[in-house]
């Protein structure tokens, strides 16, 4: 990117279904409340912030970039970008649409006047025009894949301009190119400019018709992440006070591939006696599951909740399983591994980040389902950092060679680490694409 470009315009082709987006979001309205409620039950965050979902709420100064990240992840891919941001002094309206999102925003930049924390507004023509009218941001950055039509819509008519940051298309979003969801892709052409990760990646957002001025290949900004310093400690820490020979982590895993882990670990816990487990679950809600499952199969497991703020507590003797039960962590519990397997690959998601891992030099396996980190996992696997297994079986045997093999398992993490510093940068590339329209914007 050489320069300013002017903002694009919303695709003609696609106004019919936005409005239809927008009647069914409308009759969708009841559903929603009610959806919001029984998730509120579960993570009370989602009844918080209500103001936020229809265009309320705090706005902070006006003329800050906005920056849209979703989830979680999300908010880690944004974070490097964002200290950059702030280190030029540039206000920021960080908006999520999940409460895990939230928290960890707030968690990553807790003392930070120039930070503005709040929820997306629901994707409705009126919540999304009166956030932008109260805001005026100079710039709005949506993280990775999310292409809410309002939201684009919406910052059209206001003027804002709309980047991609992190740009995440996968090709099996393209093979899914039907009835409303074949128009609503054709939304990428309305962002001014898209940072993404590869050329794979950038061919993608050809096919959908993006002008090719309009796309940058910066790589993969999660290996940019700020760690903070005391999380390796921590965990270190905890590692050297259990009594346990070797830790296998099993990172993000996911409800539907629990079982056949579960059988997995049982089996390892056997065989090798000297071997402990941290299990960290992709999400809150399998916390208390997972830990009843863990007890009913007679597995000694403790929660790393009941370790105290700095994981200082006590380790009861014959602990052989330590759970996660803990966001923002994650930095934490990698230096305790010896090895990582990641989650979501089991079943048919696509793999979840291997990015982290792989920075602290850790060695990482997954199941067969890696399309959705294809992009880190093939490069990986080439330099010898990371294998994927076809099943359960294969993924069993394969952890037991890597922990009984030391020199092999020492190899695959010294890959890792150099994979993982080969790849840094992304953000410091992305904000100097970033600074014309940041400068134009100011004008």
């Amino acid at each position: 990117m050489t320069g300013p470009l002017p903002q694009t315009d919303f695709p003609k082709g696609v106004r019919p279904a936005y409005w239809a987006q927008q009647v069914l979001m409308h009759l969708a309205l009841p559903l929603i409340a009610v959806l919001l409620i029984w998730r509120g039950r579960r993570e009370p965050g989602h009844l918080r912030g209500l103001k936020d979902r229809i265009g309320l709420g705090p706005v902070g100064p006006k003329g800050a970039v906005w920056i849209y990240a979703a989830s979680l992840g999300e908010t880690r891919a944004a974070s490097p970008l964002i200290r950059r941001l702030r280190a030029d002094g540039v206000a920021v309206i960080l908006s999520h649409l999940s409460p895990a999102g939230m928290q960890e925003g707030w968690r990553l930049f807790p003392d930070d006047p120039g930070i503005t924390h709040r929820y997306m507004p629901l994707d409705l023509f009126w919540a999304v025009r009166l956030f932008l009218r109260r805001a005026q941001p100079r710039l709005g950055i949506v993280l990775e894949i999310e292409i809410w039509p309002a939201m684009l819509r919406e910052a059209h008519l206001a003027g804002v301009p709309m980047v991609m940051a992190n740009g995440n298309l996968l090709e099996r979003s393209l093979a899914r190119q039907r009835g409303l969801r074949k128009h609503l892709l054709a939304l990428y052409q309305s962002f001014t400019h898209i940072f993404t990760r590869t050329d794979a990646f950038r061919d993608r957002y050809l096919s959908l018709g993006v002008d090719p001025k309009r796309i940058s290949v910066v790589g993969e900004m999660k290996y940019d992440q700020w760690i903070d310093p005391k999380h390796p400690v921590m965990g270190r820490s905890l590692r050297a006070a259990w009594d346990v020979a070797q830790v296998l982590m099993i990172a993000s895993s996911v409800k539907d591939e629990e079982p056949a882990l579960l059988a997995m670990v049982q089996a390892l816990l056997h065989d090798r006696p000297g071997l402990g487990v941290v299990w960290v679950p992709r999400s809150p809600q399998r916390f208390d599951p997972l830990a009843e499952t863990l007890a009913t199969a007679g597995i000694t497991c403790l929660r790393r909740s009941a370790l105290g703020p700095d994981m200082a507590g006590d380790v009861p003797p014959g602990t052989r399983v330590i759970l996660g039960d803990s966001l923002g962590e994650m930095n934490a519990y990698y230096p305790m591994a010896d090895l990582v397997f990641v989650g979501a690959s089991l079943v048919d998601h696509g793999g979840h980040n291997i990015m982290e891992p792989m920075a602290f030099g850790k060695p990482v396996v997954m199941g067969p389902s890696t399309y959705g980190i294809a992009f880190a996992a093939e490069p990986a696997a080439r330099l010898g950092a990371f294998e994927s297994l076809p099943d359960v079986g294969a993924l069993q045997a394969r952890i037991a060679t890597l922990l009984e093999d030391g020199a092999l398992r020492d190899a695959m993490g010294k890959a890792a680490l150099t994979f993982a510093r080969q790849q840094t940068g992304a953000a410091e590339r992305t904000y100097a694409g970033l600074k014309p329209l940041i400068q134009t914007a100011q004008h």
